[in-house]
């Protein structure tokens, strides 16, 4: 009969990371790879970096720079839509999955006024969050979740 061996699993704690990392970029999948470097850049002023094809995904991708991110934008050839994934509040956050991009604003009120003036989707409009802050969520070119709120929901700042 074999001999099972004892195996440890490293925990990763407040006080220790079980390895150096750091966050590179977040990526989102698009329709049309040109609109949307186009509302990313109109709407949040964001600069592309690179735009290239990557085979062995079959996409064609674009890196953006944002304050402090890069954002991967990626066209798959065989791109579809998953409904759930893009559904209204509350019901957005039932798949299990990705929900939104969040950005934290000084300004929310111009923040707002700025999406207005863009004709950017809004979800809502400076919802209290019931903590003191607000909140406005708008969507992408795509349908993508984007929340941008004044500091105070936040648990971490």
């Amino acid at each position: 009969m074999p001999v099972l061996s004892e195996q440890r699993i490293t925990m990763a704690t407040p006080d220790r990371r079980p390895f150096a990392f750091s966050l590179h970029n977040v990526t989102i999948s698009v329709s049309d790879l040109d609109a949307s470097i186009d509302w990313w850049s109109r709407v949040f002023g964001l600069k592309v970096l690179a735009k290239s094809r990557f085979e062995a995904i079959g996409a064609d991708v674009a890196f953006l720079e944002g304050p402090g991110f890069h954002l991967e934008l990626l066209q798959p050839a065989d791109g579809f839509r998953i409904p759930e994934l893009t559904a209204e509040p509350p019901a957005h956050v039932r798949p299990i999955g990705n929900k939104a991009l969040v950005f934290r604003v000084e300004d929310l009120e111009s923040v707002t006024q700025t999406f207005r003036d863009l004709g950017v989707t809004t979800v809502w409009e400076q919802m209290d969050l019931g903590d003191g802050s607000v909140s406005t969520a708008i969507r992408d070119n795509d349908g993508n979740l984007i929340n941008v709120f004044q500091q105070g929901a936040s648990p971490i700042g």
